[in-house]
């Protein structure tokens, strides 16, 4: 891989024009015409700092452990334990294993963990209902980056709309109520739940097969198609709702993605693409959105341009992850930069080809 040959504070001329002129904040509503207005009190408490959160979940970890089943896996009680205001809160809550390739491969499974409004009433945790709480999988530093880069893309994603799902990093300590495993600690980090996501945003959350890409809001689907681009994420797909949420604000659907840990940018060692994309490894992009013209995929890559700071900025400020394996992402994102310099080049080579899955 060799470094982007323009500096990260300049701007290619192809793309200015089409730059937001006061700044990356500036965009327009993805929601579209007729949107109701979002509920900001939907967003939990939780959500709202971007601190490391200490907790400790106490559970019978050897039976949820053990627990590997792929539709059906049993809720288990549990007990989450944080400081607050006046000293440590502890509210009980139930708690299961999820997940397809994680759930089945990994030490410490990805979780879903569902509160009582009544127990969290008053605490840090009030607002939650049934967030995923994704973990470190297995033991060791390498497993430990792979989460922490997933949360870095989850963020950077954030930057580029509210249609995202917000999250929080974690250091959990997981203790055996049996006393039968010695307490294990490792980073993780919770996603809002969908409806509440939905409530946060002004949206009705759909579960409905047989949705096309084109059918979704332009816009909106345009960002989030380069955006899977730019990570090298081809692990995703709008008919199935595989990794997607689907999201009806008035008469628009819109889909928010997750679960980004078979990307390239991460490129963890279990992460193979399908065949039937005939890439031989994950950090091969591949472009599988929607089919767009130069014109109209300009202001989503100038947009990309005008966050290339603050994508930096987002990773070196995650606590934990390796600063080396910071510098190499970015260089890997310099690939991305080099290819856009010339939009109409770029949709020639990359998107024509490969667009409307």
């Amino acid at each position: 891989m060799t470094a982007a040959p323009r500096g990260w504070w300049l701007v290619p001329a192809a793309l200015a024009a089409a730059a937001p002129l006061r700044g990356a904040s500036v965009q327009a509503d993805p929601r579209g015409p007729g949107a109701p207005a979002p509920d900001r009190a939907a967003q939990a408490e939780l959500f709202r700092s971007d601190d490391v959160l200490a907790v400790t979940l106490r559970t019978d970890l050897r039976a949820l452990f053990r627990d590997r089943d792929t539709t059906s896996s049993p809720w288990r009680a549990a007990t989450l334990t944080l400081a607050g205001p006046a000293g440590p809160v502890t509210v009980p809550l139930q708690v299961r294993t999820r997940g397809n390739y994680r759930l089945l491969h990994c030490d410490v499974p990805p979780l879903r963990l569902r509160f009582g409004e009544e127990q969290v009433r008053g605490t840090p945790l009030e607002g939650l209902d049934r967030p995923k709480l994704a973990t470190h999988c297995r033991s060791g530093s390498e497993y430990e980056q792979y989460l922490l880069h997933e949360y870095a893309i989850y963020r950077i994603y954030r930057l580029f709309t509210p249609l995202s799902f917000s999250t929080r990093l974690l250091r959990v300590t997981y203790e055996d109520t049996a006393g039968a495993a010695r307490p294990v600690t490792g980073y993780a980090f919770l996603t809002e739940d969908p409806a509440r996501l939905a409530a946060r945003v002004g949206a009705t959350p759909l579960d409905m097969g047989d949705v096309r890409l084109g059918s979704l809001e332009r816009g909106h689907t345009a960002m989030l198609s380069v955006f899977q681009y730019f990570v090298a994420n081809t692990d995703w797909a709008v008919p199935f709702q595989h990794n997607v949420a689907l999201l009806r604000v008035a008469d628009s659907i819109l889909a928010v993605p997750f679960d980004f840990d078979w990307s390239g940018a991460i490129n963890a060692r279990y992460a193979v693409p399908a065949r039937l994309l005939h890439i031989r490894s994950v950090r091969v992009r591949k472009y599988r959105g929607l089919c767009q013209p130069a014109a109209s995929l300009q202001p989503v890559l100038a947009r990309f341009v005008a966050l290339r700071d603050s994508i930096a900025a987002v990773y070196r400020a995650v606590p934990g992850l390796d600063p080396r394996l910071v510098e190499r992402t970015l260089r890997y994102y310099d690939e991305f930069y080099q290819a856009i310099e010339d939009p109409q080049r770029f949709v020639q080579r990359v998107v024509e080809p490969d667009c409307g899955w």
